[in-house]
């Protein structure tokens, strides 16, 4: 736990000496929600505003009749065909249009949020080595690894989706021999072996990130350093894991605590937004990339 532990509480005063740490994802948050409004309001003057209310209306609510649905039975299950059937035929003469609008939401977003993310990991860098930083990081950072990072994590995503692989013996075996215990039994493992394998790689591939930006790299660089220092690090890196992922269960804790009410559930809705990203998010940060410039030192 030595150097986690440094990580931990070294972490811990950097962030608290520097509160301004909080400021790129307050501002991706701001620049995503912005964006996401500019492409509806582009897609509304493409479709006309009654057409995408009608198409909002309908999700609404779906959303709402959801909430009640109590299971198999429950006379709200009609309902809730009749609107997505509705929703359907609304979607349906504008389906270029809403394609078209989902994929620049995507790749829009994708691209503001690694250019915040570089420039948190910047100003993590920063502050770690000087004690201080300020937004001059941020912007400095996110225009020189934003574009690297996005093409790293469309990578990352081709990486993990490889593992498709796997399911294929399973299904091949399904199509020749119908329904059996080989086939079965092949698909379990498929799912299995699948599962293991997005698991490895999703903590494994955890440090890229840092790596890329800390150390001024390429994708293909980035993903290659990343990996060797999970490979060098194993344990390091699984405790910082489960450090990360013990507090956002608490998290989930506090919130199932918070939803007995609509009003208490709405005011942790916001809340817990706020610690999120103020708090947990800038510290998470701030604790990866202390770790990765202590382990490689």
């Amino acid at each position: 736990m030595g150097r986690v532990g440094d990580a931990l509480s070294n972490g811990a005063h950097t962030w608290k000496q520097n509160p301004i740490l909080c400021a790129p994802f307050l501002l991706d948050a701001l620049a995503e929600f912005a964006f996401f409004i500019l492409v509806l309001a582009g897609v509304a003057i493409a479709i006309g505003t009654d057409a995408l209310m009608e198409v909002a209306t309908g999700f609404s609510e779906l959303a709402a009749v959801s909430q009640s649905y109590s299971g198999v039975g429950d006379p709200s299950l009609e309902t809730m065909i009749e609107i997505m059937e509705g929703v359907y035929h609304s979607i349906v003469p504008f389906i270029e249009v809403y394609i078209a609008a989902s994929v620049i939401i995507v790749i829009g977003c994708a691209l503001i949020r690694s250019f915040f993310e570089s420039g948190a990991i910047g100003m993590a860098k920063t502050a770690t080595e000087t004690g201080v930083t300020g937004m001059h990081d941020l912007f400095h950072s996110g225009r020189k690894s934003a574009i690297d990072l996005f093409l790293a994590n469309i990578a990352i995503v081709l990486i993990v989706l490889a593992g498709i692989v796997f399911l294929v013996p399973g299904v091949l075996l399904f199509r020749t021999s119908g329904e059996s215990a080989l086939s079965a039994a092949a698909i379990i493992v498929g799912f299995i072996m699948f599962a293991l394998y997005m698991t490895i790689l999703g903590i494994g591939l955890l440090p890229v990130k840092y790596a890329l930006v800390v150390d001024n790299l390429n994708a293909i660089e980035g993903i290659n350093r990343g990996w060797s220092f999970f490979s060098g690090h194993k344990l390091d890196v699984l405790l910082m894991f489960f450090v990360v992922f013990v507090i956002y269960m608490l998290l989930g804790m506090i919130e199932n605590a918070f939803h007995t009410t609509s009003i208490t559930a709405q005011i942790w809705q916001l809340v817990g937004w706020v610690i999120n990203v103020c708090v947990i998010m800038p510290l998470i940060t701030v604790w990866w990339t202390r770790l990765y410039i202590m382990s490689k030192a």
